[in-house]
């Protein structure tokens, strides 16, 4: 039986990947599919994917308060839930896999799909439910609660991930930090979930690398979070001193990842660490943090992206 496995996100991320790889172990006859695994390299991903939505059995949507809107897992659960077009064939299945959440937190219209939650319960359910939908080997009950008792305690620690939620993006969040007195963009470097990233000013482009989104995670601080690597503005090692280093990392709710956006009189903003209460500026070596010269290398247009 084939089960994709859709995901958004670094912590919806490391839940998919861990399913992925514990789920043919309780049940030999399942075969997981996840993006960041099973596309070889040099393959059309889009074609792949297409393909393996549309020959799927089951899907497994993991969720968090971040991604329940995601844009792309829609597309996913709305491909899996239509996979069919017989109204009467018995497939395909769709559970949300709720990680940092409760049933009663999920949007319209995943309200709609029998969830199951990313803890022992949830999972053994969500267990159940892959062998009663499986018509090519079906397990008696007794046979499935002992081997999920077998692997549970494999799966258990990665369902306990060091990620935090990043929290829902605000209202229109994407946009481009542009600085005032280069005129240049700040520009996301490296591979998408790599921490330690750098950053880099750049004309503009309008690619992902030139795309911030804000995530609210506490009142009046944001999470930075670049479109394209999905990680977040960091200053280096959580260094209070001056010229600190800013580069991206995964979110983990540190106050060296909380940003302040401060409204200057010329409309511009500066950002400020929570943490330190020093700027992002823009130096001779690099993007880093400073205190507060009045300096327009330390101003930021927030401009916002007005498309998809």
């Amino acid at each position: 039986m084939k089960v994709f496995i859709s995901w958004s996100g670094p912590r919806s991320r490391e839940v998919g990947e861990a399913l992925r790889d514990w789920l043919p172990d309780v049940l030999h006859s399942v075969a997981p599919f996840m993006s960041t695994l099973d596309i070889d390299k040099g393959r059309e991903f889009t074609k792949v994917l297409r393909t393996e939505l549309a020959g799927s059995d089951f899907g497994v949507l993991c969720l968090t308060k971040d991604n329940r809107r995601s844009p792309w897992l829609l597309f996913e659960s709305g491909a899996l839930a239509t996979v069919v077009d017989d109204p009467e064939a018995d497939k395909p299945y769709l559970c949300p896999y709720l990680i940092d959440m409760e049933p009663t937190d999920l949007p319209g219209p995943l309200v709609n799909f029998q969830a199951t939650t990313a803890d022992e319960a949830g999972t053994r359910d969500l267990v159940r439910s892959l062998n009663r939908a499986n018509n090519i080997l079906k397990l008696s009950e007794s046979q499935v609660r002992k081997s999920f008792d077998r692997w549970w305690p494999d799966l258990k620690p990665k369902l306990e991930s060091k990620a935090k939620p990043v929290g829902p993006p605000v209202e229109a969040a994407d946009f481009f930090l542009i600085n005032v007195e280069t005129a240049t963009v700040l520009r996301a470097l490296g591979q998408p979930h790599k921490n330690g990233e750098l950053l880099e000013l750049a004309g503009y482009s309008g690619a992902r690398q030139d795309v911030w989104r804000l995530h609210e995670v506490e009142k009046a601080y944001y999470a930075i979070l670049s479109k394209h690597t999905d990680q977040c503005l960091d200053v280096e090692g959580s260094s209070p001193f001056e010229k600190a280093k800013i580069h991206q990392w995964e979110f983990r709710n540190g106050d060296n990842q909380k940003w302040a956006l401060v409204f200057q009189t010329d409309g511009s903003y500066k950002l400020q660490a929570k943490h330190s209460g020093k700027y992002l500026t823009v130096t001779g070596d690099g993007i880093k943090q400073k205190g507060d010269p009045e300096s327009p290398s330390q101003r930021w247009w927030v401009v916002p992206v007005f498309r998809s």
